[in-house]
């Protein structure tokens, strides 16, 4: 077995309260206990630990990016840090066995990558090693069953078994929801109730072959009735052979395409509200084209005759502003350089007469010209419809009408040659036209008074979409039974794999519910109920959940304990359960930060966590940030020196970052800042504080007792006025030398 992996060492250069860079070096004692007040940038290590291993390069409570109430990454680098030029970075070293690396994590910038020694570490943490107070009660009290199964599984390294259960669950769920899906026939009942005019509504085999024997057939032939609603029916048999005949001669619909391709041609048309006769179609339009176009033709020849001089257009327009009326006209022309007053028109007005004359006549030519490529254009879109509204008629011409198709014939001949050739008069064909329109809707109104809108064409359309009705329907219908049987096998398969599953997840269960249940004793006392981690009964469908339970009295057994236990048992829970994980999924990496995790503990139960630490958890490197004060002495009272180091923060310098008890201030730390050219105030008083202190701590001298908040803080004076007072009493004052 490999090595575990061990942290060596973790610095913090402009990061949250760190201004200034910090190391923790673990070479030496693998285990930090850091105890300082609230506001001094004790969480800040743990912060350092989560933000190296954290995937998105943040912190969970930050987010990736700024709103809502989230701060955002920026909030990670401490505000001083560019005024500083001090880059903010998290730094860490590593060991297994004798192999050390390292690596760093900037704090600013858009990616901040994770280190590869940080991705190595991350591999080795199955439960995430950072447990903070304020977040324990979340997995007791807030999880779902469905989101702590999840957690679990992904301890127990079960991810892949997990995604197997929910995509079965899905598919199955999908499949299930598919089988019992009514959107096809109830899509069929609303085509139904359409096809027959809301006769029927919803899908009645009876009532649908009744409404096809009644409503779609009897008006045609009452004898003909259809015994069944099938292609096989001697009924449709027989339908089919009447239909295909009415194809084979001119029946009403018939009638109504001839009748509508010669409309397309020529038609006349009575306005409703003015009572005149309107006459449209693509002949009379072509004609009236060409009439127009014939005009505009003359007219701008007319104008092009008068304004013969229209290469001289340019020149005019040029000329004109010169002889403008109101400004002064030149002596000389500015083309020849022909004084204007021995000109053919002898003065500036005569040339401004003669230029304004030709330039009305070159726009009236404009505008005639303008005319002319409006009808060209006009009479060309005509003529293409008119040569593609022929071809309809002639085609559905007969035998009956063998002169009207010649004449279309040779007219459509004549109309191609245009504009090449000249256009066949169209009176003839528009008289045959109007004959024949006239012929066709008297034997439309004929077959309509004695037949309707029934043909034997129209019923079996009609039939037919029932039929294409019928089919869909029972498509539907069988799908529906193979999705359900396809159902009922996926949920066979499913409770085999779920009941294989569950062997594996509850044996490991079993190993982490044991030593989660020691944990919970040595916190809560022997007699405190066992915790239990029970996964739905087995004839659940969905098994992917874990309920978390205990017996709290005999006649409330299998209970949640949110609401049964105190805040501190609850706490205990959470935090045994997560203790419990880490040692037993992390042994790859068995390290622990525990941030604040007392707060809802006495002091019995403080010291008992002290010494849980201390007989449980001496394999595992673990850090801890508290600002209770006697649960840190607990810590120092249980646990070993040679494996631990305890600090104080005493201080928190904005300048600087957090000031520990063991952090003293150097004479080269203060000649470096006096070369920078920088104020070494700070670090100066500083020194002094700590010397005194030292030699205050040396002596043994006695000091007043602060109040709580300030317990170990005290001022210059104050240790001098005790040191010198031990001086006195010791009869050690020396003596003022007189020069």
């Amino acid at each position: 077995m490999a090595d575990p992996y061990f942290l060596q060492s973790l610095g913090l250069s402009g990061f949250r309260a760190y201004l200034q860079p910090k190391t923790f070096d673990f070479s030496k004692k693998r285990c930090l206990a850091i105890f300082a007040p609230n506001g001094s940038g004790r969480s800040s290590v743990i912060d350092a630990l989560e933000f190296m291993f954290s995937k998105d390069g943040t912190l969970e409570r930050l987010g990736q990016r700024t709103i809502n109430n989230q701060a955002g990454p920026v909030a990670m680098a401490h505000n001083l840090s560019e005024e500083a030029k001090i880059a903010p970075a998290v730094t860490i070293g590593v060991v297994s066995g004798k192999d050390a690396t390292n690596g760093s994590r900037p704090a600013t910038g858009t990616k901040r990558p994770i280190p590869a020694v940080a991705t190595t570490l991350n591999a080795c943490f199955a439960v995430p090693p950072i447990i903070r107070g304020h977040a324990l009660r979340t997995f007791v009290e807030i999880h779902t069953p469905e989101q702590r199964y999840t957690d679990v599984a992904n301890w127990l390294q079960l991810g892949p078994l997990v995604e197997v259960q929910k995509n079965i669950r899905a598919l199955r769920t999908q499949v299930k929801a598919a089988s019992e899906d009514g959107t096809a026939l109830q899509r069929a009942d609303t085509q139904l109730a359409r096809e027959t005019a809301q006769v029927v509504k919803a899908w009645d085999s009876v009532a649908i072959l009744a409404y096809a024997n009644t409503s779609v057939l009897a008006p045609l032939d009452a004898v003909l009735v259809l015994m069944a609603l099938t292609a096989g029916d001697p009924a449709y048999i027989e339908l089919e052979v009447r239909a295909k005949a009415e194809e084979n001669k001119i029946g009403l619909a018939g009638l109504r395409q001839i009748s509508n391709a010669a409309a397309a041609l020529w038609s006349e048309v009575t306005d409703a509200e003015s009572g005149k006769t309107v006459v449209g179609g693509a002949i009379p339009t072509f004609d009236a084209a060409l009439g127009a176009l014939s005009a505009a033709v003359a007219e701008e020849a007319e104008e092009r005759g008068k304004a013969a001089s229209t290469m001289f257009q340019a020149l005019w327009k040029a000329a004109e502003p010169l002889f403008a009326e109101g400004v002064p006209a030149p002596a000389v022309c500015p083309v020849c350089e022909t004084p204007v007053t021995d000109s053919a028109a002898g003065s500036a007005g005569a040339i401004r007469e003669h230029i304004a004359k030709h330039l009305e006549e070159l726009a009236d030519y404009a505008a005639a010209k303008k005319v002319l490529d409006a009808a060209k254009t006009a009479a060309t879109k005509a003529h293409t419809q008119l040569v593609a509204a022929l071809p309809g008629l002639i085609g559905l011409l007969g035998d009956d009408e063998a002169k009207l198709k010649a004449d279309l014939i040779a007219y459509q001949t004549g109309i191609a040659g245009w504009p090449q050739a000249a256009v066949p008069a169209s009176a003839d064909i528009v008289a045959s036209i109007a004959k024949l329109l006239a012929m066709l809707d008297q034997a439309i109104v004929d077959i309509e008074s004695k037949q309707g809108d029934h043909t034997y064409i129209k019923a079996k359309t009609k039939i037919d979409r029932l039929l294409e009705l019928q089919s869909e329907r029972d498509l539907a219908l069988r799908t529906r039974t193979q999705l359900g049987k396809l159902s009922d096998a996926l949920t066979a398969q499913a409770t085999i794999i779920s009941a294989e599953i569950r062997k594996k997840v509850q044996t490991l269960l079993d190993k982490l519910q044991t030593p989660m249940n020691d944990i919970y004793k040595r916190i809560q006392g022997a007699g405190a109920a066992p915790i239990r981690l029970e996964l739905p009964a087995e004839d659940d469908t969905n098994q992917q959940r874990l309920n978390l339970l205990i017996d709290f009295a005999k006649n409330r057994t299998g209970v949640q304990p949110g609401g049964y236990l105190s805040d501190s048992q609850i706490h205990s829970v959470a935090l045994a359960l997560r203790m419990a994980a880490i040692k037993q999924f992390n042994a790859g990496a068995p390290i622990i930060a525990l941030d604040d995790i007392v707060t809802s503990y006495d002091a019995d139960h403080r010291r008992t966590i002290a010494g849980l630490i201390a007989t449980m958890f001496g394999d595992c490197q673990i850090l801890i940030t508290t600002h209770d004060e006697r649960f840190f002495n607990y810590l120092k009272d249980q646990l070993e020196a040679k494996a631990w180091h305890f600090t104080r923060i005493i201080g928190l310098d904005p300048a600087y970052g957090p000031r520990f008890a063991d952090h003293k201030v150097s004479d080269e730390m203060i000649e470096a800042r006096w070369a920078a050219g920088q104020s070494a105030a700070n670090e100066m008083r500083q020194a002094e504080e700590e010397w005194l202190l030292g030699i205050c701590r040396d002596f043994g001298v006695s000091v007043h007792i602060r109040p709580l908040e300030r317990a170990y803080s005290y001022e210059r004076s104050e240790l001098a006025s005790a040191l010198a007072g031990l001086l006195k009493d010791a009869k050690l004052v020396p003596g003022i030398r007189a020069e």
